[in-house]
């Protein structure tokens, strides 16, 4: 399994509307080989996501219900093929606590969608449900272009590339 893990600050706004995206942006063909999971560099344990992420992604399908924030460990770092963080301190943060995986750890916004930066995705906490469904729609074009990313990493894990 490629495992991919996507980190920012709470685990309660961007990062599980992230892990939504990408699971519902993923190919049959690859959704049984890739696992997604968020955590936050400042997570509490056992929180649910906020009640604006949860109103934007059921608006699209996409179920949050279930979600749980979790702390951002070592571990869960060493044991993603990729992380992706929402903002360069999340970035920086995440290769601090495993260097030996600094590799994988990249800004979500490092290929450049629409609307990118190097300061990634902002914070919509506080704000309101346009600045939720803003988030969302930034979340979900950067994690567009990380699909043939994630595609080329698959196949040459199982021997097509």
């Amino acid at each position: 399994m490629f495992q991919v893990l996507i980190v920012c600050t709470g685990n309660t706004c961007r990062s599980p509307m992230g892990e939504a995206i990408l699971r519902s942006i993923l190919p049959a063909d690859l959704s049984d080989q890739v696992t997604v999971s968020s955590a936050g560099t400042g997570a509490g344990e056992g929180n649910p996501a906020a009640e604006f992420a949860l109103q934007t992604t059921k608006a699209r399908g996409m179920e949050l219900g279930r979600h749980r924030s979790r702390t951002l460990t070592p571990a869960l770092v060493r044991e993603s093929d990729l992380v992706l963080g929402m903002e360069p301190a999340h970035v920086a943060f995440a290769k601090e606590l495993a260097p030996d995986a600094a590799k994988r750890v990249h800004l979500i916004t490092e290929h450049g969608a629409e609307g990118g930066t190097k300061d990634g995705v902002r914070d919509p906490i506080g704000g309101s449900s346009d600045d939720y469904v803003d988030t969302f729609n930034r979340i979900r074009s950067h994690m567009l272009r990380w699909l043939p990313f994630i595609r080329e990493a698959v196949e040459r894990r199982e021997g097509v590339r």
